[in-house]
């Protein structure tokens, strides 16, 4: 091999590595989220919460209750992330029946080579049943961008409040 093949392999290299897609791609990150059922329609939810998810709940507790809460194992870009809660039951028609909440939320990482940034958008259904089997409605979730993952302290971002459904999630990225 000579000098020249050397010098444009050792170039090639050192850009895929210095790539910001590449260098981002391989980052794996841990998501929290949280899904709030309002108790009280006029109840209002900070945009952002700093702390940790016990310090986020008492914090509302006086104006929600807690439908799921998860963190994920490891989380890639362009993952999606299933969360679920939900009951399957038999109806007085011996018809099988769903009530609950399933959401599908898609995370990505639009990091660049000077900072972190990351996305989530999603679908969920919520479920409902009766003696006739069940019953859904479907809502999107609109990408929201998250705060940088920080190590020292957890920063729950809002990402979606439907006031129709009384419905609050947060988020945080470790």
């Amino acid at each position: 091999m000579n000098l020249r093949t050397v010098v444009l392999l050792f170039l090639f290299c050192n850009l895929y590595v210095l790539m910001p897609s590449q260098v981002s791609a391989d980052t794996i990150r841990q998501v929290n989220l949280v899904a709030f059922q309002k108790d009280h329609d006029s109840s209002n939810f900070e945009a952002l919460f700093t702390g940790s998810l016990g310090a986020l709940i008492s914090s509302v507790e006086k104006d929600a209750h807690v439908m799921v809460a998860l963190r994920t194992p490891e989380v890639k870009d362009r993952d999606i992330i299933n969360m679920q809660s939900d009951v399957l039951r038999m109806t007085s028609e011996n018809k099988l029946a769903n009530s609950g909440l399933n959401c599908r939320f898609f995370f990505n990482d639009e990091s660049d080579e000077d900072s972190l940034f990351y996305s989530i958008s999603g679908v969920c259904d919520i479920l409902t049943s009766d003696a006739t089997g069940t019953h859904k409605k479907q809502f999107l979730v609109k990408r929201t961008m998250l705060s940088d993952p920080s190590k020292v302290f957890n920063v729950w971002t809002k990402f979606h409040e439907d006031k129709d459904l009384g419905l609050v999630f947060y988020v945080d990225i470790d």
